[in-house]
């Protein structure tokens, strides 16, 4: 087929008429006729096909279907893609009433001006772009300004002008139309960019411009030129404004509109509520092919078009009436848009072309270009399905394929995705081509999100995306890095929240103050203690204070008192309690540190064909997770190794990849479960991933006939069974399984004590693999390290939606609607009540509220047979509710249970809350929460603001941010043993975990870590000005990561972020950092406390420190008598240079005393470059392999 001639047919007086064709072919000859030159506009008629056409486009437009990689290169120059304006293709997302907002008009602006001042060829769009009115063409004539380094321009100017163009200011930069300024530092997210801008400016003058991350607000990579455009689509200045309201008062006096249409319009206008229609401000409105020009115009079939305009004339009306019954802002509906007849015959004067599905008659003309769709695996092999192993029968195909056909291209998600498909196929032979070649023929492997397949009969061309390729899952780019990150130890403190100081206990935080004292201002944290008693606690020391973290939703402690001996008792207790969980992890480390474990041989060909049958595209971690599996199993050693991450996150895989080598190898697998049910669902599992694979898979549980459990006993005994799967019914004598090689352990912490012991003895000499859902805190992974290793999995799977959360008083005709919606869409329900003596009052609520549904019962005080069977029931869909306490467990999946009901929500804990929403939400399908209370008028402010906190966090990888308060200490608790939790209660979590390491690290004879500070008394102004960083809280929280910095280059990780977000370090805080390295070397030093002053520096050392050799300290004193001077019986004073800046000072006084450390120790320091200045730090952690002797002193912050 010769595309340029099909294309030379398109013409205006009579449109051209493809018939059979689909998608693809649109697409690919959109992409033909922009590479020759034209301008394309490609119509939808619905958001889907939008999306759709975008892969399809992507896939046959030879610069984007590269793809790009997963994390850009670091030090890039540049943002990952130019603005929207130097792209090829730009798309117009569905237009409709939703779109009036600071997000869709910036898109659309961004859109409007690529298409008169840019570079783009092809626009892709719904119908209903083409029925509003927009800005005239020549809207953007002196509304844009471009920025480029090293020129002159007013930032106050640029902020006024941005906010006239309709941005808003805001304290961080998130959003399209956002814009913040501190200082010289000017941030902003302008239309056409996918990331924000940070302009830097010295005076007036633009000294750097950098892109950055909305997410972490870090710098990214440097750009020379900025555009920034409107985000309204009004003119806002003076003159447009009067001409506005000239251009109404016009209206009126002809009878347009009402007097009451005008003042809200007016009135709107003051308010830049961006729903104002361009329609009713301009007097010559422009229409969306005003702004294309000259463009060859792809359509639908014309029935199928008409039908698309037609609806979207209509939901305009609606919306704009209801606009006026709601909000009072009145908009004649004929000047917002124009009629879908008048849109029609508009595209009658350009050169089109219509994809008719169907042609009808035998008159009409067209042109035939067939194409088929292709919507699974087997459709590719009609009558030789195998898609339990597809691999090879794809191998084969693609083959085939390739004799007979021109291209076949076949279209990956990511790049990661693309990668794992070529180290498959280059086993096998296959090298497809990375950049799609419109005259080239064979096999390409691309980068584009097309998931579906197609046939290009008149093309000679089979296009195959990863839903064909991998038939079982639907795939998509995992969860954007850092969506799911751990609860950081510098997190937000507000007034009112219990901290723990490693001293004086339990305080309550009031505040950052700045306190003037000797003349010098610095600023303090203040805890205030029992009996009004107050500790100001210098910045430089947060380090030793902690979030409390009590462990569950129990009563607060109260706060301790200053000098009491209530603190110092329980944390010697809970220092007791610590040394026999150390010395049980310590005895299994030694045993399997001699043990001798079992060394897999290499993976083969049927491990990578098992790989290659997974349906979904491992996260990252998960695939880290695998790698560090797969790594552990090859090793002389026995493997016990800890997979941590919610349910559904792909710990199952994991466990499979292992399970799978083991058997390849000859060794059987023993997968233990704490319930039947758990068990039976991973026995499912196991057998539908491994069908059409030599593995067999058993079942051990209550569930099974006992005949059945016996010939599966014999077949296990024989080594007949590969895999072995049950509840503690494995731990039986009964149960013999000759060539154990590797035990999985689901959820370990709930299993007995006596069954703990049977597994101790099990797991000493075979591989351990435990399974959690229990998230686990930094400080535990911490105090484990080389005993048992720990793989997290943090990343959501792509397909995961957020549950979508609704709070409501008890109303039993809404609760009624929301329980058939879901059971009509074959769905299954929660209702959780947190009351076992109401349960069956509630059973009978439920019955009456919905009286066809199934309805059952679980709880904690019904038997374990009972309990079972129910989960049981629940579990096969054979319940449509289940009443329940919050038992549910957390390891089971339910993934048709898409509704919860929490009653008499109030009564439970935030963490409760979050715990019980992670429920449902467990598939692709949307997932709700509905958090029942008496009455929402009335509540408690506490629960009002838990129920707050609940609804807003309501996102993909919330938990670690809301719910981590409860979820980890609960982990904690069930990983330690719950014999641990009176301590933890008393201490705080991150406290007693921070004992457990350091009676860990001392039992395997690591040294100790370092944990008492040097006094610091600072005469000097050391802190974040206010002008610096005006927020109190953002500054407490550079304190908290500046101060808890392990290291030089952590510190200077910091640094480097407040220079990237707030401009140039002030002295006053260039020195609060030397102080912080300077602090850091007379700890090593043994050195009990160090008065600062401009001039002088004072320090004395602790009663029989050992840490400095006198002689050293001679030799120091000797060789610069004209600065040191020694004070009887252990101080020293250094002078200082005053000519020299603060931090300059510092930093020299810290080179001086580094010369009396040991030698091995000062080279190390020079090795590591020992932080010469506050732009370069290299120190190493504060841990010692031989303790300083000595009583260091306590910390005496000052209190009143």
């Amino acid at each position: 087929m010769d595309i340029s001639a099909l294309l030379a047919r398109f013409s205006a007086e009579s449109p051209l008429v493809i018939t059979r064709g689909g998608p693809a072919t649109a697409a690919r000859l959109a992409c033909e006729a922009a590479r020759a030159g034209r301008r394309v506009a490609l119509v939808v008629r619905s958001r889907e096909e939008l999306t759709l056409m975008r892969g399809l486009v992507t896939l046959f437009s030879p610069e984007m279907s590269v793809g790009r990689p997963d994390v850009p290169a670091p030090g890039a120059g540049t943002a990952p893609e130019g603005p929207l304006w130097e792209r090829t293709w730009i798309a117009l997302p569905s237009f409709n009433h939703r779109s009036l907002s600071r997000d869709g008009w910036s898109a659309r602006m961004a859109a409007l001006y690529a298409l008169r001042h840019g570079t783009s060829r092809g626009i892709i769009m719904t119908a209903d772009n083409l029925l509003p009115f927009l800005p005239p063409v020549d809207f953007f004539a002196g509304r844009e300004i471009v920025i480029r380094r090293n020129e002159e321009l007013s930032p106050d100017l640029v902020l006024e002008q941005l906010a006239e163009w309709g941005y808003r200011r805001e304290s961080m930069v998130s959003r399209a139309g956002d814009m913040a300024r501190r200082g010289d530092i000017l941030d902003v997210l302008p239309p056409g960019y996918d990331r924000p801008v940070r302009i830097e400016f010295f005076g007036d003058t633009v000294d750097e411009m950098r892109i950055f991350d909305p997410h972490t607000q870090r710098s990214v990579g440097g750009i020379d030129e900025v555009t920034l455009l409107p985000v309204s689509p009004l003119r806002q200045d003076v003159p447009g404004r009067k001409a506005m309201r000239g251009h109404w008062a016009r209206l009126f006096q002809r009878g347009v509109m009402s007097e009451f249409a005008e003042a809200s319009m007016t009135r709107a206008l003051e308010q830049g509520d961006m729903r104002l229609m361009p329609g009713c401000a301009y007097d010559s409105p422009a229409s969306l092919e005003n702004w294309t020009g000259d463009t060859l115009w792809l359509l639908p079939g014309a029935r199928e078009l008409e039908e698309s305009l037609r609806r979207a004339e209509l939901q305009w009306g609606e919306d704009i009436l209801k606009d006026a019954e709601e909000t009072r802002l009145e908009q004649p509906e004929h000047l917002t848009a124009r009629r879908a007849d008048d849109a029609a015959r508009a595209l009658e004067t350009f050169p089109r072309a219509h994809m008719e599905p169907l042609l009808m008659g035998t008159e009409t003309k067209g042109v035939e270009l067939p194409e088929r769709a292709c919507h699974s695996f087997s459709e590719l092999f009609p009558g030789r399905p195998d898609p339990d192993r597809p691999w090879q029968q794809l191998v084969a195909g693609l083959r085939n394929w390739l004799g007979e056909k021109r291209q076949v291209l076949l279209a990956f998600a990511s790049e990661r995705g693309r990668r794992k498909f070529l180290k498959l196929a280059e086993q096998d032979g296959l090298y497809p081509a990375l950049r799609y070649d419109p005259a080239g023929r064979g096999l390409f492997a691309l980068v584009a999100p097309f998931q579906q397949g197609a046939e290009l009969v008149w093309d000679s061309c089979l296009v195959l995306g990863e839903e064909i390729l991998q038939p079982r899952a639907r795939r998509g780019r995992s969860s954007a890095a850092g969506a799911f990150r751990g609860l950081n130890s510098y997190d937000e403190l507000k007034p009112g929240d219990l901290l723990v100081h490693r001293d004086y206990g339990i305080g309550r935080f009031g505040g950052l103050h700045r306190m003037n004292l000797g003349g010098v201002d610095n600023d303090y944290l203040l805890l205030e203690y029992a009996d009004d008693a107050k500790l100001y606690l210098p910045v430089d020391r947060l380090s030793v204070v902690q979030r409390f973290k009590a462990s569950g939703d129990g009563p607060e402690p109260a706060v301790d008192r200053l000098g009491g001996t209530a603190w110092t008792s329980s944390r010697e207790k809970a220092r007791r309690a610590v040394e026999k969980i150390a010395a049980d992890l310590v005895e299994m480390y030694a045993w399997r540190k001699v043990a001798k474990g079992f060394s897999y041989s290499p993976l083969g060909e049927m491990y990578r064909e098992f790989e290659a049958s997974f349906g979904f595209e491992e996260t990252p971690d998960q695939a880290r997770a695998i790698q560090e599996v797969l790594a552990d199993m090859e090793k002389p050693v026995p493997m016990d190794r800890l997979v941590c991450g919610d349910v559904g996150f792909g710990k199952t895989e994991v466990a499979l990849r292992a399970a799978f080598r083991a058997a390849c190898d000859g060794r059987q697998v023993a997968l233990l479960c704490p319930t039947t049910v758990l068990a039976e669902q991973h026995y499912q599992t196991f057998r539908a991933r491994l069908a059409g694979f030599p593995v067999n898979v058993g079942l051990l549980s209550r569930f099974v006939p006992r005949a059945r459990q016996q010939e599966t006993l014999r077949a296990a005994e024989k080594g007949q069974i590969d895999i072995l799967i049950g509840t503690h019914r494995l731990l039986s004598q009964d149960v013999i399984l000759p060539n154990l090689g590797l035990l999985i352990l689901d959820e370990e912490q709930r299993f007995g004590v006596r069954h703990k012991e049977k597994l101790k003895q099990l797991r000493k000499n075979v591989d351990a693999l435990t399974l959690t859902a229990t998230p686990i805190p930094r400080t535990l992974q911490l105090s484990m390290s080389g005993i048992r290793e720990l793989s997290v999995i943090e990343t959501a799977p792509a397909e995961r939606k957020p549950v979508a959360s609704m709070l409501m008083n008890r109303d039993a005709a809404a609760l009624r609607q929301i329980v058939e919606r879901e059971i009509a869409r074959e769905g299954q329900v929660f209702w959780v009540h947190n009351r076992v003596q109401q349960m069956e009052r509630t059973v009978a609520f439920v019955r009456d509220l919905v009286p066809q549904a199934r309805i059952g019962m679980a709880h904690g005080q019904m038997g374990e047979k009972e309990l079972e069977d129910a989960m049981h029931r629940f579990w096969h869909g054979e319940l449509d509710v289940l009443v329940c306490t919050a038992i549910v467990e957390s390891g089971l999946d339910f993934p048709r249970a898409n509704t919860l009901i929490v009653d008499q929500a109030q009564m439970f804990g935030l963490g409760q809350l979050y715990q019980l929403r992670g429920r449902v939400g467990r598939s692709d399908r949307q997932a709700y929460a509905v958090f029942v209370v008496p009455d929402i008028d009335n509540m408690p402010e506490q629960v009002r603001e838990r129920m707050r906190v609940i609804m807003e966090m309501d996102y993909l990888g919330a938990g670690f941010q809301v719910a981590m308060e409860d979820l980890r200490l609960r982990g904690a608790g069930n990983i330690l043993g719950e014999a641990q939790s009176g301590h933890m209660a008393r201490v705080g979590i991150e406290l007693y975990l921070e004992m457990l390491e350091d009676a860990v690290t001392r039992l395997k004879g690591e040294g100790e870590t370092l944990r008492t500070e040097t006094e610091m008394n600072l005469g000097l102004p050391a802190h974040i000005p206010d002008t610096y960083i005006g927020d109190g809280r953002e500054r407490l929280k550079y304190y908290k990561m500046l101060s808890s910095a392990p290291d030089g280059s952590a510190r200077q990780e910091v640094v480097m972020e407040l220079r990237d977000r707030f401009g140039p370090l002030p002295e006053e805080l260039e020195t609060f950092v030397s102080v912080l390295a300077f602090k850091w070397q007379v700890n090593r030093l043994g050195i009990a406390r160090a008065d600062l002053f401009p001039d002088r520096i004072r320090v004395t050392w602790a009663d029989g420190q050992s840490c400095v050799r006198p002689e050293a300290l001679v030799r120091l004193i000797t060789a610069h008598a004209d600065r040191a001077r020694l004070f009887p019986p252990a101080s020293m004073e250094l002078r200082l240079d005053v000519s020299l800046s603060l931090p300059l000072r510092l930093d020299d006084a810290r080179s001086l005393l580094a010369s009396l450390l040991p030698s091995g120790a000062a080279s190390a320091e020079a090795a590591s470059d020992g932080e010469k200045s506050v732009e370069q730090g290299g120190e190493q952690p504060a841990r010692l392999e031989r303790p300083c002797a000595g009583n260091h002193s306590k910390y005496k912050e000052t209190g009143t």
